[in-house]
């Protein structure tokens, strides 16, 4: 096609670009860091347990049945496993990357619909330089899927509700409304938000949705425009299409899942969740380094000088706003929980950029001001770039050199972003900052974060116990429970519970029975006695199905002076980011007739 190349890349070159560096930032040595954090480790002994023991309906972790998260996080990679034959850490993270790529593509889209193309880029910009969005959404686990479909019932939300082009005002005329499948897709998209992780992902989007509507005073008409029956049929359908056959097959199903919803809202009664400040106080570094723009977003619209915002901004300051107010009344929650609402904070900044850029070139007496603003935003992260490779020598000098380079690098294009803008650039200035960004990322996660995985991950350690293990003993057994890493790179062995040392579900749900059935026992050192009690019984039984068992070090050195000399150590960890564990071996016991000839021989001596 004759000039069909240059025309596209002279069209949609800003697009074009932004996506590349996307990739790059969020696909990059996706692989390189081993299993670290409990959510990612969890979420990968899911999937792997589904392919290997065909667990499609309910996964087992620890050797119980894992009910706590839906499974469409689990599916997804499950699947892909089947197809690519492939176990490795990139394939597992692979989901969360590609719902932070549909969500830099769909923030793009809602700020290119709400407030014009260089906004829509902006947005997408300062999403993807988020940093605490860069690091969460490149594991593995259901918040990256979960953080997608919420940003696609958004954005499908508002285009059932404005149905006009981008060039024209936004309004909500009835003969303006986008076709109803925007509202199937939305009610889909919820639906599929519900598989990622329940009824949250209805409450993050009505949190935006409805106190936009009210907001912009088009609360029953656009209520009206969103409701669609085939739309909420299709959402009950995936809704339930995993928790009725769950309770089907174990009714229990419905107390755990009704503690899980109370422990994350902070109602369970569980004192050692409450000790987390209020997520507002969070606000700067989920939203840095596009804080202050994030923040004049919030505050903007109710200001007289931005009475001309309100229409652009109340979608994304309701989406941003009104569910960090929720969470800040939870006493519990935790950073991720926020993950679903960084498309409105980056919206938020990407818009007040742009004004700010715009007013900056204009001839007023806010012109000095906004300028200034530019200036000390590129100064401030060029500052940060600049320290680096000094916080670098305090905690890691070996990696000092690479660490400096991407400092360097990221001042260097701090500088020529704000060069570019100088000169008369408007969003494609931003890209030296997001090229920037993604050399900090190759380094940090390519060279640095490898340097760790000896001591925060568990391929040392599966590596030293295939060494010590005799090679026909395919069975491990393990005490009370083990950090999930450990299924995913102990290859070959199969990982068994002691007897009696497994909760049926979770640690919280048995202390809930045991206190509803008055068994609990508040005094630690009886409890200590009776957990180490389960583990004299089996040791004691003389039946195991392996002598090898793994149990961590914390806990035998409590229970210690309780087995006296039962185990035998002969491997213990040290050094370690994590739970140090420990292999024992159960000492062999001496037959009666072993015993009767050792006292003979004892009595003769004497």
């Amino acid at each position: 096609m004759p000039g069909g190349f240059g025309s596209c890349w002279r069209r949609w070159g800003p697009e074009l670009t932004l996506g590349l560096l996307a990739a790059v930032i969020l696909l990059a040595c996706l692989g390189s860091m081993e299993l670290w954090g409990k959510r990612e480790q969890r979420a990968v002994a899911e999937s792997i347990d589904t392919v290997t023991h065909g667990h499609w309906l309910v996964a087992e972790i620890q050797s119980r049945p894992r009910l706590e998260k839906p499974p469409l996080p689990r599916w997804v990679t499950a699947l892909l496993i089947t197809l690519t034959g492939r176990r490795d850490e990139w394939l597992m993270r692979l989901p969360a990357a590609l719902s932070a790529l549909g969500m830099v593509a769909l923030t793009y889209g809602l700020g290119r619909r709400i407030a014009g193309r260089q906004a829509g880029l902006a947005s997408a910009s300062a999403l993807l330089s988020i940093l605490y969005f860069v690091v969460e959404m490149r594991q593995a686990g259901n918040d990256g899927p979960l953080a997608f479909f919420v940003t696609l019932a958004v954005y499908a939300g508002w285009r059932r509700l404005h149905g006009h082009p981008p060039q024209e005002p936004p309004g909500l005329p009835a003969e303006r409304l986008g076709s109803p499948r925007w509202a199937i897709l939305m009610y889909a998209a919820l639906g599929l938000g519900f598989l990622c992780k329940g009824p949250i992902a209805l409450l993050l989007v009505a949190l935006a949705l409805i106190p936009y509507l009210a907001l912009a005073r088009r609360l029953r008409p656009g209520l009206a425009a969103l409701a669609n029956g085939w739309g909420l049929l299709l959402l009950i359908l995936l809704a339930l299409s995993w928790p009725v056959p769950v309770l089907l097959n174990d009714p229990k199903a419905w107390e755990v899942w009704k503690l899980e919803m109370a422990q994350k809202t902070g109602t369970a009664g569980i004192a050692h969740h409450r000790d987390r400040s209020p997520l507002l106080l969070d606000w700067p570094s989920l939203t840095a380094p596009w804080t202050i723009f994030a923040t004049l977003g919030v505050i903007a619209p109710w200001l007289r000088s931005g009475r001309s915002l309100r229409p652009t901004l109340w979608l994304p300051w309701a989406w941003a706003v009104v569910n960090l107010a929720m969470f800040s009344l939870w006493s519990v929650a935790k950073p991720n929980y926020y993950l679903p609402c960084l498309p409105a904070a980056a919206l938020l900044a990407g818009i007040m950029l742009v004004r700010t850029v715009r007013i900056a070139r204009c001839d007023t007496a806010l012109a000095s001001r906004a300028r200034r603003l530019l200036y000390g935003h590129w100064l401030v992260i060029a500052a940060v770039g600049l320290a680096l490779p000094a916080i670098a020598w305090k905690l890691r000098p070996e990696q000092t050199g690479w660490v400096a380079l991407g400092g360097i690098g990221l001042a260097l294009a701090c500088a020529l972003s704000y060069r570019l803008w100088r000169a008369g650039a408007d969003t494609t200035a931003l890209y030296p900052l997001l090229g920037g960004l993604g050399l900090l990322v190759l380094i940090a996660y390519g060279i640095v974060a490898p340097t760790y995985n000896p001591r925060n991950g568990h391929r040392t350690l599966a590596a030293q116990l295939a060494s010590l293990l005799p090679p026909d003993q395919p069975v491990v057994m393990f005490y009370r429970e083990l950090d999930e890493g450990l299924w995913y790179y102990l290859q070959n062995r199969q990982l068994k519970p002691v007897p009696g040392s497994q909760p049926r579900y979770n640690k919280g749900f048995d202390l809930l029975d045991d206190y509803r059935q008055r068994r609990l026992i508040l005094d630690d050192q009886k409890r200590y006695a009776a957990e180490a009690q389960t583990l004299i019984d089996w040791i004691d039984r003389g039946t195991h199905e392996s002598p090898y068992m793994l149990i961590r070090a914390e806990v035998y050195d409590l229970f210690r002076h309780h087995l006296g000399d039962r185990l035998l150590p002969l491997y213990r960890e040290s050094g370690v980011q994590r739970n140090e564990l420990m292999l024992v071996k159960v000492r062999p016991t001496a037959s009666p007739a072993t015993l009767a000839t050792q006292a003979d021989t004892a009595a003769a001596r004497k």
